[in-house]
């Protein structure tokens, strides 16, 4: 008999990364019996949670998104005898004999190309995602909006959509020590009253908006603002602080980089609150994350944010600078918006568990499995 395998070669990214953990850490502690072949790669292995002794690890040396890793996943994955293979993103081994079970995160690549290097990576990127909902015997997707899309674009079967909404992790979920979440920010260099932006200088996450919605909220005479801290793909020296300095807010907009996970809870716990105006999302983990924080959040009014914030968010147009504003305003004025917004957040977090996603993974693996 074969093995169930799974392509956990994307440890270290963010969102992907995050899914595979908090996936990979539940089906260890379920352990299937036939045990599993993780296809890891050998820079990310120290990312990988306590697996069973049952488990294999195949290390697969092949860059993402390349013609090489059809190659490379693909011998991998015969080598090991599997036959089921769950890949968490779009680009499949198109040429694998056995079964293949997708997880589609969003398809941002389709929808914002101009973040792509070429034209090439666009045909590339819509050629993978078809391929995928056509090759893939079941498509797993965090929410309804990604499997709706999928639809909608691409043709995609809804008998052969699953849509398991992630879990939060336990960082986040943890109350906190005061002292250590003070400490943990010392060490970061914050100190004061801030802001919180989490992600980086993509087309979709609206970096340039809400840079431009922050300085009018910093000259709108209406007193104090906090600091603005930018963190995820946003280096200190990179092009997101230039543009905070070209417009006169060097001293106010702090870009601190990639945290550990623990420092960004610590940090998510201290913000005023969480300004998130996207444009877009297949499912809006770090608006999860700062609701199960308990921090107040405003977010842009999408599909995906209201999918899984629903009313423990204040929503607002992500193009509209002025309505920003005025909601990053009313929530720091309002203790009792923010007390109403931190309670709704924790108490929607609290719904979204790992363990519930592995078992309605396993679920899936069961009925790709039993299928003529």
């Amino acid at each position: 008999m074969g093995r169930l395998g799974i392509d956990a070669r994307k440890l270290d990214d963010y969102g992907i990364g995050s899914y595979l953990q908090g996936l990979l850490g539940e089906l260890a502690l379920l352990d299937p019996p036939e045990g599993i072949v993780l296809l890891v790669a050998g820079e990310s292995r120290d990312l990988l949670p306590e697996v069973p002794d049952t488990w294999r690890l195949v290390e697969v040396d092949a860059p993402g998104y390349s013609l090489r890793e059809q190659a490379v996943v693909l011998a991998a994955a015969i080598r090991a005898r599997v036959d089921l293979l769950h890949v968490p993103h779009y680009v499949l081994p198109w040429l694998f004999p056995g079964r293949m079970v997708a997880t589609v995160h969003d398809i941002i690549h389709v929808l914002f190309p101009e973040f792509l290097r070429s034209s090439l990576g666009f045909a590339y990127a819509r050629m993978s995602i078809r391929a995928a909902v056509r090759r893939a015997r079941r498509v797993i997707t965090g929410s309804r909006t990604t499997a709706d899309d999928l639809r909608r674009l691409f043709g995609a079967s809804e008998s052969r959509l699953c849509v398991i909404p992630h879990g939060v992790h336990c960082e986040f979920l943890a109350a906190g020590d005061p002292v250590a979440d003070e400490q943990a920010r010392a060490r970061l260099g914050v100190s004061g009253p801030y802001l919180l932006h989490v992600g980086n200088h993509k087309p979709h996450k609206n970096a340039e908006g809400l840079l431009k919605a922050y300085q009018l909220l910093v000259h709108d005479g209406r007193g104090p603002v906090p600091t603005l801290l930018m963190v995820g793909g946003f280096a200190p020296d990179g092009e997101l602080a230039a543009r905070a300095r070209a417009m006169g807010l060097a001293e106010q907009v702090r870009c601190l980089g990639h945290v550990e996970r623990a420092e960004l809870a610590a940090l998510f716990r201290g913000a005023s609150a969480f300004v998130y105006p996207t444009l877009y999302e297949g499912f809006g983990l770090p608006v999860l994350e700062a609701m199960a924080c308990g921090v107040p959040v405003v977010a842009g009014d999408i599909p995906a944010i209201h999918e899984v914030a629903g009313d423990a968010v204040l929503r607002v147009n992500p193009r509209d600078v002025v309505e920003l504003v005025a909601a990053v305003r009313h929530v720091l004025e309002q203790p009792e918006l923010q007390r109403q917004l931190r309670e709704r957040g924790r108490a929607r977090a609290l719904g979204f568990q790992w363990r519930r996603a592995a078992e309605a993974t396993l679920d899936v693996y069961r009925t790709v499995r039993e299928e003529s």
